[in-house]
């Protein structure tokens, strides 16, 4: 039995290429089926490294940590083993996540931290075929896409080092033969009872559910795993290619982010249009929350208003003129304090460099035949002045008006998109706006018939000005 499984794993890893680069790291809870992974990997002549996460979330996590390293210790040579504590309840409470959705991502993150100290070329997880199972029936139930019912793959990027492959050797293989392995081979283990609790999804389905449908239906498990299997293939040599044609016709990258054609979004057909939108979500905003729901609160997008937008905590999707735009808010620039400006010193504002000029004499015109350069009275401007970023509520009396205006609407009439209104800056004299930085003058502080000494104001940009 040992031996067939050991042949299984190499098999299916020369399949799916999972273990051509070395060292590989193990995550190893000390549960039979890491265990397993662990030493079946060894066997095969693998360069193995151990990882084990201790979330201190229930009696027992000490010893769980205490049989790794005895039994990684006890090798000939010794497995190198890393331990890392993470407070799962911490970050929990601190994100709003589950206790498992936040150990998951302790364990991953710390995986990809130590992978990348390693050199490590992928990390290895102990899921088998029992957990491909269970992971269709949870998709299925939550009502996935074809993606969801295509369940784990044998190997794919980890998200938080995309260099390094999260790779699935045992995804080939029963729960039962990899404890009939175990045992042929006196490899210890713990059991961590809450794998069966009924207190989550997975642990119902693996207690109740796939025991009752193998009572009715022989290799259900078997059925269900292959099934997802047939759905990868699908997935990968169908759906992923007529995406990706899609795609390259309604999708520009951006810096940051991307960008998705509205026109090209209203021409697909409602099932394409949702998956549209989630690629590029995937794209750009990796670690937004990917479901039917965000795909219908972005959809909802393509007939709204410009300047409509959603959320997701790691990014906005704007609707803006003639596309639906993807930012990262990591990508967005750092606030900005209040600035003092000193004249004829530049000042490094987001949008470029601000210069506040003497001139020598009143200019022949005061028309620079661009936005970026400026003339105002000097002395209405007074020493005074300061640059920060523009805010809800702000009000200029633009040039040639007599009435006051908001801001935000002066940068919609001059079709500012909506991911680069945070980068526009005002200069301020005193309290109020004299000039939004590249946009518009107040009327305030114009040049009239008997100013005696002029100011230029100048922006400029760090690259060439783009609409887009």
């Amino acid at each position: 039995m040992a031996h067939a499984l050991i042949d299984t794993v190499a098999a299916f890893s020369e399949r799916h290429a999972l273990l051509n680069e070395e060292p590989v790291l193990v995550a190893v809870s000390g549960g039979v089926d890491s265990m397993t992974c662990l030493s079946v990997l060894r066997q095969l002549g693998v360069d193995v490294h151990a990882f084990h996460a201790n979330y201190g979330l229930r009696k027992g996590a000490e010893k769980d940590e205490a049989l790794v390293a005895d039994w990684c210790a006890g090798q000939q040579p010794p497995v190198p083993l890393r331990t890392v504590s993470v407070d799962a309840k911490a970050r929990a409470a601190a994100r709003d996540e589950s206790l498992q959705e936040a150990a998951r991502r302790l364990r991953y993150d710390a995986l990809a931290d130590h992978a990348a100290e390693m050199k490590a070329s992928a990390v290895a997880t102990g899921h088998h075929r029992d957990d491909q199972a269970e992971t269709l029936l949870l998709n299925l139930l939550r009502g996935s896409g074809p993606e969801g019912l295509a369940g784990m793959r044998p190997a794919r990027p980890l998200q938080a080092a995309p260099s390094v492959s999260l790779v699935r050797p045992l995804l080939k293989v029963s729960r039962d033969d990899i404890e009939a392995y175990a045992e042929a081979t006196d490899l210890p283990w713990r059991t961590d009872p809450t794998n069966r609790s009924l207190d989550y999804d997975r642990g119902v389905l693996r207690t109740e559910i796939l025991p009752r449908l193998e009572s009715h239906f022989e290799g259900a498990t078997e059925i269900l795993a292959r099934s997802a299997g047939l759905m990868q293939e699908y997935v990968d040599q169908a759906l992923r290619p007529a995406l990706q044609q899609r795609m390259n016709r309604a999708y520009t990258d951006c810096d940051p982010g991307g960008a998705l054609s509205v026109e090209a979004l209203q021409e697909a057909p409602p099932v394409w249009r949702r998956r549209l939108l989630l690629e590029a979500l995937r794209r750009t905003l990796p670690a937004a929350p990917y479901s039917r729901a965000v795909g219908e609160e972005l959809e909802a997008l393509v007939h709204a208003q410009v300047g409509a937008r959603v959320e997701l905590g790691s990014g906005t999707i704007w609707r803006e003129r003639g596309r639906v735009r993807f930012v990262p808010h990591a990508a967005g620039p750092a606030p900005q304090s209040p600035t003092p400006v000193e004249w004829e010193t530049p000042v490094s504002i987001p949008q470029g460099e601000l210069w506040v000029e003497h001139c020598g004499e009143r200019p022949a015109s005061l028309d620079a035949g661009t936005a970026r350069v400026v003339y105002a009275d000097a002395g209405r401007l007074g020493t005074a002045l300061t640059v920060r970023p523009w805010a809800s509520g702000d009000r200029i009396q633009p040039l040639g008006l007599d009435g006051t205006k908001p801001v935000s609407d002066l940068l919609t009439d001059n079709r500012v998109p909506p991911h680069k209104r945070s980068r526009v800056s005002v200069l301020c004299s005193d309290a109020r706006i004299a000039w939004v930085v590249g946009y518009r003058l107040d009327h305030r502080v114009r040049v009239r018939p008997d100013t005696d000494r002029v100011a230029r104001l100048v922006l400029r940009p760090r690259e060439k000005p783009s609409d887009n």
